[in-house]
């Protein structure tokens, strides 16, 4: 059930669960600060950030902890660690908060919360229209409309994720870590491999922005962000710009509107 009304704070911690990282940093009037990023794997690993980020809001008046999340049970995890260790109850992006963004998509319950969260901050920055696009486990590639509504996107598998399906979908390819390729021409398995997972998802975003440019009329901003995201900045000259920390951002401003600080 939706919070009917969020008391506004001097100081969010606002947290991003994702499928193999969690991210973590202090949001208040000046901007996000101390951005940390922990394995979602790694419960012992949750302690230190959430005490230190935590310690670092002692002097707000008004402090709350935020959560947008893509996996169930590891923010359960979280949402106990967070109450034993900040002593407050979270709020969720979706669960307790409203989205930050309007949806223009079939089934608003499918889409997820980092997806709308990045879009969200995105616009909130350009007040335009864009590509937002997220290279992580997943590459989600988001489009968001002239007048702000989120529009739906497409989804493809992370770099990681294809390196892994075709060293456990074959009989000889090696397991290779994403990375820059070093030649389009592959001249050994592994940059063969990396010649074709990166350029692959470069000439996918291409495309795919491509086309939203023709359903918008213009051709979009193009915002990345995520693990990989440098990595493909450097091999890509049509991408505007990189928001490594897009998420959190989005994430303290769905707070801040519910809250109706902004």
């Amino acid at each position: 059930m939706l919070v009917n009304a969020v008391q506004p704070v001097d100081g969010l911690l606002a947290i991003d669960v994702g499928n193999s990282r969690i991210a973590m940093a202090v949001s208040d009037a000046d901007g996000l600060h101390d951005p940390r990023r922990v394995s979602a794997f790694e419960e012992d690993d949750w302690n230190a950030p959430l005490r230190e980020l935590w310690a670092g809001l002692a002097g707000a008046r008004r402090r709350a902890v935020v959560i947008s999340s893509v996996a169930p049970r590891t923010a359960e995890l979280l949402v106990e660690r967070i109450e034993g260790i900040c002593e407050v109850e979270p709020v969720r992006v979706r669960d307790d908060l409203p989205l930050p963004m309007a949806l223009d998509i079939d089934n608003a319950d499918e889409v997820g919360v980092d997806r709308v969260c990045c879009a969200a901050a995105a616009f909130d920055r350009l007040r335009t229209a864009c590509a937002v696009a997220s290279f992580g486990t997943a590459i989600t590639i988001d489009c968001v409309s002239a007048a702000g509504r989120f529009m739906g996107g497409a989804i493809l598998p992370g770099l990681t994720l294809c390196c892994e399906a075709l060293h456990e979908g074959t009989a000889q390819l090696p397991l290779v870590e994403a990375a820059a390729p070093s030649a389009a021409l592959g001249r050994n398995t592994r940059d063969a491999i990396l010649s074709g997972v990166v350029y692959g998802a470069i000439g996918a975003l291409r495309e795919i922005v491509e086309r939203y440019a023709t359903a918008l009329g213009a051709w979009p901003q193009l915002v990345i962000t995520g693990g990989n995201a440098e990595l493909i900045r450097a091999e890509a000259d049509f991408v505007d710009s990189v928001v490594p920390d897009l998420c959190l951002l989005g994430v303290a401003l769905a707070y801040r509107k519910a809250a109706g600080q902004v």
